[in-house]
């Protein structure tokens, strides 16, 4: 398990980070030929768009690794370990069965005659390229959701990138401080 995760992890960095930073070098590309020689990439804010929906569909697959996305758990909270265990194999596998139909669709997208046919306004890209990011995004993101799957029936942390919040981070250094000047302020009663 831990291969394919590192495999996956590395895929989606390079995915996410080189598409997004494709799109930030070929803006400040772009309005410094505009600003200082003026000349124009007629092409480039075309291209801008379709690299930041690309990286915005892998960069939620990296977002679900590290269990950013905004979930529900009110009624995880008040079950057991065993009963937030099954709670979170239903939610995993809810997930599976939406990734799993809209990225059957992205793919089937694809080949549609329309999809294939049409091109682009500026960079004259057949639409299937553009498109492609969907089915990519959600192949992805249902792989690392069935590797999350497995993890939580083998009783294994099934984010073991994810760190704790911020607010969890302050919440709990907060709470280190009030007891810190509990501690404190017994021994000062003490003395």
């Amino acid at each position: 398990m831990s291969r394919l995760d590192s495999i996956l992890t590395k895929v989606e960095n390079v995915l996410a980070a080189g598409s997004l930073a494709a799109a930030a070098l070929l803006a400040i590309v772009a309005v410094i030929l505009r600003t200082f020689f003026n000349e124009i990439i007629f092409w480039s804010e075309e291209a801008i768009i379709y690299l930041v929906i690309f990286s915005t569909f892998v960069g939620a697959v990296v977002t679900l690794r590290h269990n950013q996305h905004v979930n529900v758990d009110i009624i995880a909270v008040f079950l057991k370990d065993r009963g937030q265990k099954v709670m979170a194999v239903i939610g995993t596998a809810v997930l599976l069965v939406y990734l799993g139909v809209v990225g059957f669709f992205g793919w089937l997208l694809l080949f549609e005659p329309q999809t294939r046919n049409t091109l682009t306004p500026a960079m004259h890209l057949p639409l299937w390229v553009v498109t492609l990011s969907l089915p990519i995004g959600f192949t992805l993101m249902f792989v690392r959701a069935v590797e999350i799957l497995v993890r939580t029936m083998r009783g294994l942390d099934p984010y073991p990138d994810a760190a704790s919040s911020l607010l969890e981070e302050e919440g709990g250094s907060a709470l280190k401080d009030v007891e810190l000047d509990v501690r404190d302020h017994r021994k000062d009663g003490e003395a």
